[in-house]
């Protein structure tokens, strides 16, 4: 793990700490000698040269007058190594023999502020990296794709791998506390699954990219997780595809979206859906043309009457159970139907035609 360097705030941050654990004066010298984190602010800025030698030496420096080194005052000067390299000091100011027991313990504790430090990085980057592979993917914007395999080994995955988009949108929430939970639960799925590469798009989206194997597990567990949420979530999930084709897989996963909005389901697979991958791939415009070309000579009985019919799969005889009408009356009024709208819901090629129209008009 590289070292970081110290900044002032974080120098700041270990002084205080040190302080409450100790009592005494204490600063943190950089590994240029000048003091960046101090209980006495007017220390600030100036050179400390035997925190400097510390730094330099790797050895702990005893101050036993104030004018034995420059800008330093009694008391002892101890280096903080990170994987064996000095990156500052840390000096308490008193007596020598004093504060001498101290040292052990001033040191861990910079030790660990450092290297939580260090993992918090560690962490931004990992997840600027993450961020990077995920939306160079889905929004095919890939710039070099020897860098995004390189980030991909880095964790563990290979990019010959398959891999499908998964969208989870949050629909509605009472409170900003029903958010946090409904976020929560939408990264425990993730996690479950065993799944890093996941993004957050701002306001209510989560995107994630998955391989075949948490492609199956997805299927098991999101159910037991998120079925609570009907109504307030809504995810969709494209097909498994090479890993540059993503940004197709993310195509697919907006219509399965769309479908689990408009359905209030959790979460559908594009492979699921049949006709409704069509349907919902088309523009609003676009369906509501077709809508009005195709039942414009329709009264709302009649469109009633093909929602019915198709719903009992074109079966006459059901159809007029449905409708508490002769069977006979049911053939009357799909004449009338023919005549109005010039296709006949009986033939099989002009039926399909008032079929999608009625359909669409459902969906919408």
């Amino acid at each position: 793990m590289a070292i970081i360097k110290i900044n002032s705030n974080l120098a700041q941050e270990i002084v205080n700490a040190v302080k409450e654990v100790v009592d005494k004066d204490i600063n943190f010298i950089d590994r240029n000698g000048i003091i960046i984190g101090s209980t006495d602010i007017k220390r600030l800025n100036t050179f400390h040269q035997a925190g400097y030698k510390a730094i330099k030496t790797l050895n702990n420096i005893v101050v036993e007058d104030n004018e034995e080194y420059k800008g330093s005052r009694k008391g002892i000067n101890y280096p903080i190594k990170i994987s064996k390299t000095s990156i500052g000091a840390i000096g308490i100011t008193g007596e020598p023999k004093e504060i001498s027991k101290y040292g052990f313990l001033v040191t861990k504790i910079t030790e660990i502020f450092i290297k939580e430090q260090q993992l918090n990085y560690k962490y931004e980057a990992d997840k600027q990296r993450i961020n990077y592979v995920v939306k160079s993917l889905i929004y095919n914007n890939i710039e070099d794709k020897e860098e995004i395999k390189n980030i991909l080994k880095g964790f563990g995955i290979s990019a010959d791998e398959k891999f499908a988009a998964v969208i989870m949108k949050v629909n509605k929430y009472h409170n900003d506390g029903d958010l946090e939970s409904i976020e929560y639960d939408i990264n425990k799925v993730f996690d479950s699954i065993g799944n890093i590469f996941k993004v957050y798009i701002y306001p209510n989206e989560f995107i994630a990219l998955v391989n075949e194997e948490k492609y199956e597990k997805l299927k098991n567990i999101y159910i037991e997780n998120l079925k609570k949420y009907k109504g307030s979530l809504s995810g969709g999930v494209g097909r498994l595809g090479e890993l540059y084709e993503s940004h197709k897989s993310y195509n697919e996963a907006r219509i399965a979206l769309r479908y689990s909005e408009k359905h209030r389901s959790i979460l559908t697979y594009i492979d699921s859906l049949n006709l409704e991958i069509i349907l919902e791939a088309l523009d609003s415009e676009i369906k509501r043309q077709y809508i009005d070309k195709t039942l414009k000579d329709l009264d709302e009985d009649e469109i009633n009457l093909l929602e019915i019919y198709y719903k009992n799969n074109m079966s006459l005889k059901r159809t007029a159970e449905d409708l508490y009408i002769h069977k006979n009356t049911l053939q009357y009024r799909l004449d009338k139907i023919t005549q109005k709208s010039g296709y006949n819901p009986r033939n099989f090629s002009e039926s399909v035609i008032l079929y999608l129209a009625i359909t669409i008009k459902l969906s919408i």
